[in-house]
């Protein structure tokens, strides 16, 4: 899978830990999951599980993270018949009234970053989300990314938040699943040429109905936009990720 210039190739959302959520169930799973982004060229898998906070606490949700991650390095020790791609822990962070002024939310960025992974609501937006976001962003200094913007044009409000919301410095990520689909990519596209933070993701879940495909992706991208957005994609991941404490495989 070429990227042009050499810049590592970055998974920024995925849902790869074993048993944290609708993501993969188990263990082998996983590691099949990695397999597959490895043959894909993918170097470092951004492991984002979906963090609802009226489910669980923060320190919860790090706590089971920390726990799925250790189940896998115990796997890696077992199976290192290929290139385990290096993995960053963060989380996808769904909307909740006063995500911006919750403490310990920068437990939630993409390890040793500021960078925050946000999925705004589905249904109606409210003017405080955008608030919200803008908070985060400006007031906070966090680096937001907007996860799959593209799955909400539904929503009445979506042209004029989304100029809002692109005025402010934040990432929009598009996922594979809309990139590959005909009814989804032209909007996908679109949005990925009005930001100047575009990023990718697998947003990979398991092997079968939401696999691992990034190297997919990308073909698209290159075909439909050019190799110079690929560059750019990726320049922008390194910079979105960078300042990076990456999660190492003991040996």
């Amino acid at each position: 899978m070429e990227n042009g210039k050499n810049n590592p190739i970055i998974d920024l959302h995925s849902h790869i830990l074993p048993q944290m959520d609708d993501g993969s169930q188990d263990v082998q799973t996983s590691v099949q999951m990695l397999r597959r982004l490895a043959e894909q060229g993918v170097d470092t898998v951004c492991a984002t599980p979906h963090f609802y906070a009226r489910q669980e606490s923060i320190d919860q949700f790090v706590c089971r993270r920390m726990n799925a991650f250790s189940q896998l390095n115990d796997a890696h020790i077992d199976a290192k018949d290929f290139r385990w791609p290096a993995m960053q822990l963060g989380a996808e962070i769904a909307y909740f009234p006063g995500v911006s002024e919750c403490a310990g939310v920068e437990q939630l960025c993409l390890a040793g970053t500021r960078t925050l992974m946000l999925e705004l609501s589905y249904t109606q937006w409210t003017p405080q989300q955008v608030e919200d976001v803008a908070s985060l962003s400006l007031d906070h200094g966090y680096q937001v990314i907007l996860v799959h913007p593209e799955r909400y044009a539904h929503i009445k409000t979506f042209q004029a938040d989304m100029e809002r919301l692109l005025s402010l410095p934040v990432a929009l990520q598009m996922d594979a699943d809309s990139l590959l689909s005909w009814r989804k990519r032209k909007l996908a596209l679109q949005l990925l040429e009005s930001t100047p933070f575009p990023l990718l993701g697998s947003d990979c879940h398991d092997l079968s109905t939401r696999p691992p495909r990034l190297a997919q992706v990308r073909q698209v991208v290159a075909r439909k936009l050019g190799k110079e957005m690929l560059e750019k994609l990726d320049e922008t991941a390194l910079i979105w990720t960078q300042n990076q404490t990456v999660e190492t495989w003991e040996v």
